[in-house]
């Protein structure tokens, strides 16, 4: 199996462009975004719930991907499996 971590690892966020054209300047991107992700029967979507618009859908074309839905726990020493 892939070793996929659980920590935040992200190099690259991904923002509505309206929201970042948008955005007041007092509040940082991360802030300001109001987005959601799920899967969807292609893949997985990120979807601007200030706007209304589609940031991203990823279609997986029927391959199932390896996956860590485990919840990292800075305080303990057990992982637990995200429900």
């Amino acid at each position: 199996m892939t070793n996929i971590p659980n920590e935040n690892v992200i190099d690259m966020y991904m923002h509505c462009g309206q929201c970042l054209k948008e955005k007041p300047p007092h509040l940082t991107p991360a802030e300001w975004s109001d987005t959601q992700a799920g899967w969807t029967e292609l893949g997985i979507q990120v979807w601007c719930n200030r706007h209304n618009y589609n940031i991203m859908h990823v279609d997986f074309e029927g391959h199932q991907h390896p996956a860590n839905t485990t919840r990292y726990d800075p305080d303990s020493t057990t992982l637990s499996l995200v429900k």
